[in-house]
């Protein structure tokens, strides 16, 4: 039998951070090295952009359109040849397709410009197709993406934008007026909308950390802050993918490394952390209640569902409403428009908590399918928990239902649809939208291949809530630093074998790879709910102290609204450029660091002037209301009592 100390198991964790690090470190040292062969620098520009702010600046009337070539066929060119054979691989950019920037003032006299969007369409077409010819000698087929002309910017507010800055300021108004009379003490200052949207109050709640019921359990709050903060790196950099760049090679050379597919499985799935922690709260929190309640109750279930909605929606709402009137109008150049959002058309999808499931191609604020599977397993998990409540005796069958589900539900949609295991970042597939994955659409955003992970967070929290109520340390469980590591080598494993997985989509089902990408995925779950168990019992840890530092529980009280805000600052950015970029360690930690830096005060200003005010009040509202069904039921049993008591005397 294996006996670690604290200490070994502490460096067993570090030596698996460090070695994660170095993995991403080598990638990062290796993004630098040339390969020997250099097949790219004789093809044609991949984009080939005329300079949009020059265009734009050298004629007031200018017109400027984004045309992409298709290469024709021509078996007597050598280089035709090469481009084909190169563009085979589908973890290259395809070559036979450009996109290029036409400057009309540069190859047509003005003469020839007109107001006819349709004549300017076939004189975009016709410069591009001129330009290829002339560079390369190679005939090409050509459409136009988009053309921006001097009325790009010319258009009025509308309806929708004007009624964004009246509650806008409304709300600047109420917040800056509450402050004040909160902070002068006036006859006003005890009002429930006064100290629900002064600022100062706001702040003093943020800095406020005694208001966590668990003090067991405070390190998940800052397990949630570290684990956003990955995911929005993550997010920060993807776009780039789809972004016109410079050295496209370098993209390629990236995806052609052997530790991609470790560090794509890492960008896949770190979400699956939030979910084990969703699992793990709601468990606890359940058990806590039906520990001070013995009495089912129905009601309750619409009461988590009301607490739930208090929280989730105002900031929701308000951040979606920006989406569906400004966010269209803040953006620059001929890049923005590769950037869509379908606010305007499906934002009801996402505030009935459904956009997982509808218009998933065309979503709105597309990060935040997390908020609806994750709304969908709140309900579906506090159901489960009602049972165990109802029925104790269930409460093993609903655990081995749970672990069924997990292993097998993703194993199945992976084979019944012909995916591949796990997301395959092939350039091929993702130059348009990585929402059009089979994958993404069918696996990764959906309810019942992510309640796996949940469900393991809900069985953790059950068995942590019974051990602590029974007054059991960890020492009492038997082998557990054996399998804590069992579950780590485990975890490892899967991830590496990433790098043996098909380069290309399969024709045919293939049920190991089905049962790989099942045992994938819930390896993660595996390791984080190991891990989570063994930190709630030894809190003084190095890595336990850090994740429940004042900072991090600070941060973590915003983190929702820097999660829901991030959509919009990572894409406001990318929209705003207006020229290619080099692909470069510096351009990604240039734009994941703006990108990290605005959420996070975006996220703080959300928090403190929308979040925190509305929750304040909507709670305002509905606590009278659960305190009368309180005293009704509780005059109700004392009537009950009362009515047997006199029974019995007589």
């Amino acid at each position: 039998m294996c006996v670690w100390s604290n200490k070994m198991l502490s460096r067993y964790i570090l030596v698996l951070i460090v070695g994660g690090v170095s993995i991403l470190a080598t990638g990062f040292i290796k993004e630098g090295v040339v390969q020997s062969t250099e097949p790219w620098k004789q093809f044609p520009k991949l984009y080939d952009y005329d300079d949009f702010d020059d265009c734009r600046s050298e004629n007031p009337g200018f017109l400027y359109c984004v045309v992409k070539a298709h290469l024709v066929e021509n078996t007597s060119s050598v280089l035709w040849q090469r481009i084909k054979e190169y563009s085979s691989d589908p973890r290259h950019y395809r070559r036979d397709i450009l996109e290029i920037g036409v400057c009309l003032d540069r190859c047509v006299s003005l003469t020839e410009l007109t107001n006819n969007d349709g004549h300017n369409a076939q004189l975009a077409e016709k410069c591009a197709a001129d330009r290829v010819q002339t560079n390369y000698n190679l005939n090409s087929t050509t459409d136009v993406l988009n053309c921006i002309s001097a009325q790009y910017d010319a258009h009025s507010i509308d309806t929708k934008q004007t009624v964004f800055n009246y509650t806008l300021l409304s709300m600047l108004v109420l917040i800056t007026l509450c402050t004040v009379i909160s902070n002068r003490k006036c006859i006003f200052s005890d009002s429930i909308i006064v100290k629900a949207f002064s600022l100062s109050e706001n702040l003093k709640k943020l800095g406020s950390l005694n208001s966590r019921s668990r003090q067991d359990l405070l390190f998940l709050d800052g397990a949630r802050v570290l684990t956003m903060l990955v995911i929005l790196l993550c997010h920060a950099s993807i776009p780039m993918i789809r972004f016109p760049l410079k050295n496209p090679e370098n993209k390629e050379q990236q995806f052609d490394n052997f530790w991609f597919p470790i560090a794509l499985s890492g960008n896949t799935y770190t979400v699956q952390i939030f979910f084990v922690i969703g699992g793990i709260v709601l468990a606890v929190n359940f058990m806590d209640h039906i520990k001070s309640h013995t009495q089912f109750k129905l009601s309750y279930l619409l009461d988590r569902i009301i607490n739930r909605l208090i929280r989730l929606v105002p900031v929701y709402a308000f951040v979606i409403f920006f989406q569906v009137s400004w966010y269209q109008r803040l953006k620059d150049g001929p890049i923005a428009d590769r950037y869509k959002d379908h606010c305007t058309e499906n934002w009801w999808t996402n505030l009935l908590f459904v956009n997982n499931y509808i218009n998933v191609r065309e979503p709105c604020l597309q990060f935040t399918w997390y908020l609806g599977a994750d709304f969908q397993l709140y309900v579906a998990g506090t159901i489960i928990m009602m049972i165990i409540w109802r029925f104790p005796k269930l409460i093993n069958a609903v655990s081995y239902f749970m672990v069924a589900f997990a292993l097998l539900v993703p194993a199945i949609v992976i084979y019944v649809y012909n995916l591949d295991a796990t997301v395959m970042m092939i350039i091929r597939y993702i130059i348009g939208e990585i929402r059009e994955l089979e994958y993404y659409l069918k696996v990764y955003v959906t309810f019942e291949s992510n309640a796996g992970n949940y469900f393991l967070g809900m069985i953790t929290g059950i068995l942590y809530h019974q051990l602590v109520s029974n007054g059991n340390k960890l020492d009492s469980i038997k082998n557990f630093k054996s399998m804590f590591l069992m579950s780590a080598v485990f975890f490892i494993s899967m991830n590496i074998m990433t790098v043996f997985l098909p380069r290309d989509h399969l024709e045919h089902r293939s049920l190991l790879l089905a049962i790989y990408g099942s045992l994938l995925k819930m390896s993660w779950g595996i390791l984080a709910c190991f891990l989570i168990f063994y930190l709630s019992f030894r809190p003084q840890s190095i890595f336990a102290s850090f994740l429940q530092h004042p900072i991090m529980l600070v941060a973590s009280k915003f983190s929702y609204c820097a999660y829901v805000v991030q959509y919009t600052v990572v894409y406001m950015i990318y929209r705003n450029i207006t020229t290619p970029i080099m692909s470069s360690t510096f351009t990604t930690i240039l734009f994941t660091s703006s990108v990290l830096f605005i959420t996070i005060l975006m996220g703080l200003l959300l928090h403190v002037c929308v979040e925190v005010p509305f929750m304040t009040l909507l709670k305002a509202l509905v606590e009278p209301k659960r305190t009368k069904t309180i005293s009704a039921t509780v005059e109700q049993t004392a009537d009950h009592r009362n009515k047997n008591g006199s029974k019995l005397l007589r």
